[in-house]
């Protein structure tokens, strides 16, 4: 297996790139960036069979998966089964499989942690993941590239200079010993509010010949978003530019594109899922006049009644096949086919505005495109508070909200 990355006019910020995979026997698969990782649930996208996965056209061969999902009990299993997550999970040979610790859903929650392991809830309970336990698991579902296990830390309360400093030792410890598999590695980014604790970071990872990129995750922090960019490119400017950087925690359009003009080359999907499990069908554009509607809500009774696309002028699968009044009284109705459709919807949108960053990066046009884009939807993409709005969600049925802390979800 051969992991290249290609920048396309220089490193300077915005960027465009190119990411290729060569396997033996298969054809080279090639991504476009920036981009995003495709959002899974035990490998598999939330709500989409391949053959509706299928329907969204112009999706990066680009695919997340989370070590938590298989943490349940049975890891000997996918030992066992040998063949990795691509056949256990009918996946295209040719998609380029990236495989992280933790679901970029939810807040940080790892439990406990030690120099020698990771405490991580799980469908199986409280599970320890060690290193020797990340590599095996590796090698067992062969993804292309990892993201190693880390001491990121989550506050509050506020971590101090010793907290960050020994986060740093632990994850170089837990670096060293995460290897023994054919992966690529896009190391973690540490040093949390510490600026010295960035910069010995940094110069740490570049006596590393072993890493092809970066993964960003502050998420544990809640600093917001202009103090997490900011404490970003303060790492990145003391990184190997070429190299890929991926950022967790920045999926929202706003926030994507924020990512992207500081030089972030991927990121996640989560925002999609999220928006549908609400029962919105998003509407957002980089490019085109759409009044500045961000979202459509299907639950509104207003819908009942409308037989307009979910969004005109969308050429999507469920724009070109179905009505607002559809879905809306699949929703109320709990069918599965609400989900399906919403989500095809969501991921075709969300694909066109990375498609229309890249285009922007092109023109040179992107710090403009985006200041009108960030006029035109001012607050509409604050997760918290829009697309938490509804009380049900739709596959799920019951009365939780995405964005409630995990804890108090578990204990209802």
């Amino acid at each position: 297996m051969a992991l290249r990355f290609e920048l396309l006019g220089g490193t300077k910020a915005p960027r465009r790139g190119l990411l290729f995979l060569e396997r033996s026997g298969q054809p080279v698969t090639r991504v476009e960036t920036p981009t995003f990782l495709k959002y899974t649930r035990r490998g598999l996208q939330p709500h989409l069979v391949p053959e509706m996965a299928a329907e969204v056209e112009g999706l990066p061969a680009l695919t997340r998966v989370q070590l938590e999902d298989f943490l349940d009990g049975d890891e000997g299993g996918l030992e066992r089964f040998g063949t990795g997550l691509r056949s256990l999970t009918s996946m295209n040979e040719s998609e380029l499989v990236v495989l992280d610790v933790l679901d970029p859903i939810w807040k940080q929650r790892t439990s406990k942690l030690t120099d020698k392991h990771i405490s991580i809830p799980s469908d199986g309970g409280m599970r320890r993941l060690t290193p020797e336990t990340f590599s095996r698991t590796v090698q067992a579902l062969k993804p292309d590239i990892v993201v190693p296990p880390a001491d990121y830390i989550a506050e509050p309360p506020v971590a101090g200079d010793k907290r960050a400093e020994k986060s740093v030792r632990r994850t170089a410890l837990w670096l060293d010993k995460s290897v023994g598999h054919a992966a690529a590695i896009l190391a973690p980014v540490m040093g949390a509010r510490s600026t010295e604790q960035r910069e010995a970071w940094a110069y740490m990872l570049a006596e590393r010949d072993d890493i092809c990129g970066y993964a960003l995750n502050d998420t544990g922090l809640q600093l917001g978003l202009d103090t997490t960019l900011a404490l970003a490119q303060h790492s990145l400017g003391l990184l190997d530019a070429s190299k890929l950087r991926y950022m967790v925690g920045a999926s929202a359009p706003d926030a994507a594109l924020r990512a992207v003009l500081s030089g972030v080359d991927l990121v996640d999907s989560s925002y999609a899922f999220a928006v549908t499990e609400q029962g919105f069908a998003s509407a957002y554009k980089l490019h085109g006049d759409d009044h500045g509607v961000a979202h459509v809500d299907l639950w509104n009774a207003s819908m009942a009644d409308d037989f307009r696309p979910l969004v005109e002028g969308c050429a999507c699968f469920a724009c070109r096949r179905h009505h607002r009044a559809y879905v809306h009284h699949l929703l109320g109705a709990h069918e599965m086919l609400a989900t399906v459709l919403l989500q095809t919807h969501n991921l075709h949108c969300y694909q066109r505005f990375f498609a229309d960053m890249r285009a922007s990066i092109a023109a040179g046009s992107l710090a403009a495109d985006a200041a009108r884009f960030a006029a035109r939807y001012t607050g509409a993409f604050d997760e918290l508070s829009t697309l938490a709005t509804q009380p049900f969600s739709p596959s799920s049925k019951t009365s939780l909200r995405r964005h409630d802390d995990p804890q108090s979800i578990a204990s209802r």
